[in-house]
């Protein structure tokens, strides 16, 4: 897939903690800790999932299941979801009291078909989106598809898939970005957002602009490429991670309850965004899904600025560079604010969360501090590393 899509993807040393049935009762006993976050790891070019804790990322890796290349992880109902992308399945995992890893309790396969987004309506109803030309619906219980919302006669002439990708349900609809893959790099040069009654299971409308490329993303597990805020949905376009030359980067929103994009409203931030030190205005540059907002409005990224910093995209172990800042994004105000961590590469650059009390959470692979987790304050402006991690830590997803 595509460069992120690839990049979702680790690691090709496997380690003998992960994946392992066996342990002994003193490892139980060691064991023994609530964990507050599903996430995602990598050994090299293989991916592992599982739960942790902050106060024991030693224990990374220990009773996490593998699942190749790529893949995704949701939260829902008490249950991970892990979409396995290289075989083409969904399988719903238990957790146990501490939110250790548990069973398989259903599974859906769909063999050789992209699907990495799952919104859900409720719990036995639910919405898969990927590299197709319909949305699946199906029993989130029992992994069993019920149907399906017909999105084909909304392919662009040019595209090869209507991917549906990146999406949110808000007051009953569900808005989704169709990416209208034109190959596995690149999507559409216009902004589309198919608008669906999750009632009616029917679309409403679909919103088109061609101020800036599609909207939303296929490696985006956690759907937050859309962010709600004071209802407004904002849609991100990274213009195909630079893989499309000329397409337009950036930030269009749609006000809750309508079905076109709000004219008043574009942030091309490769166009606009220059920060001394970091980033000059005209440099192509993304930022990574960003987080859903804090209280005070602001949603924290990563920015890569591998142009600025004289970095392309060759090979694999391009991914390893350093080119991505953790960020405070003012999305009303369009405003960028790099903040007190280091470079991450791009495998680490998915892996951050606002804590209740508006502090976050970086997971980063940086050269001056290796694999680690920050937290930053934004009332002090200050970020302090408070664990340390074998593995390249990526996405932190809260199991709440």
């Amino acid at each position: 897939m595509n460069k992120k899509l690839i990049a979702l993807t680790f690691a090709t040393s496997l380690f003998a903690a992960c994946g392992s049935d066996s342990s002994s009762n003193a490892d139980s006993e060691k064991d023994d800790y609530k964990r507050e976050f599903a996430t995602s790891i990598s050994t090299g070019e293989t991916m592992f999932i599982g739960t942790m804790s902050l106060d024991h990322t030693d224990d990374l890796g220990k009773d996490f299941v593998e699942v190749g290349t790529r893949a995704g992880v949701v939260y829902y109902d008490n249950s991970l979801f892990i979409a396995d992308l290289d075989v083409g399945s969904i399988s719903r995992y238990s957790l146990t009291e501490n939110n250790k890893l548990g069973k398989v309790t259903a599974k859906l396969s769909l063999p050789g078909t992209w699907v990495n987004h799952i919104y859900f309506v409720n719990e036995e109803k639910a919405y898969l989106g990927g590299m197709l030309d319909s949305l699946i619906i199906i029993n989130p219980k029992t992994m069993k598809k019920t149907g399906a919302i017909d999105l084909s006669k909304y392919k662009d002439k040019d595209a090869l898939v209507v991917s549906p990708g990146t999406g949110v349900i808000v007051d009953d609809r569900l808005y989704v970005g169709l990416l209208q893959n034109v190959s596995d790099y690149a999507t559409g040069n216009e902004a589309q957002v198919a608008i669906i009654d999750v009632k009616k299971d029917e679309v409403v409308a679909v919103a088109k602009d061609d101020r800036i490329a599609a909207v939303g993303s296929l490696d985006d597990s956690q759907n937050q490429a859309f962010t709600v805020i004071d209802g407004y949905i904002y849609c991100y376009s990274n213009a195909s991670w630079g893989y499309a030359p000329g397409q337009v980067d950036g930030f269009l929103r749609i006000k809750v309850g309508e079905t076109k994009f709000d004219e008043k409203y574009v942030w091309k931030v490769s166009e606009e965004v220059g920060i001394k030190n970091l980033t000059e205005k005209g440099n192509f540059k993304y930022l990574s899904p960003a987080t859903f907002p804090s209280e005070d409005g602001y949603v924290y990224a990563f920015l890569n600025v591998m142009v600025d910093l004289q970095q392309t995209w060759t090979d694999m172990d391009s991914y390893h560079n350093n080119t991505c800042k953790p960020v405070q994004v003012d999305l009303a105000k369009k405003k960028i604010k790099a903040l007190p961590i280091g470079y991450s590469s791009s495998w680490a650059s998915y892996g951050k969360y606002v804590e209740d009390d508006g502090n976050v959470i970086f997971a980063v692979s940086t050269e001056e501090d290796g694999n680690a987790y920050f937290r930053y304050d934004p009332k002090t402006d200050k970020a302090k590393k408070i664990a340390e991690a074998e593995q390249i830590p990526m996405w932190i997803v809260p199991l709440k």
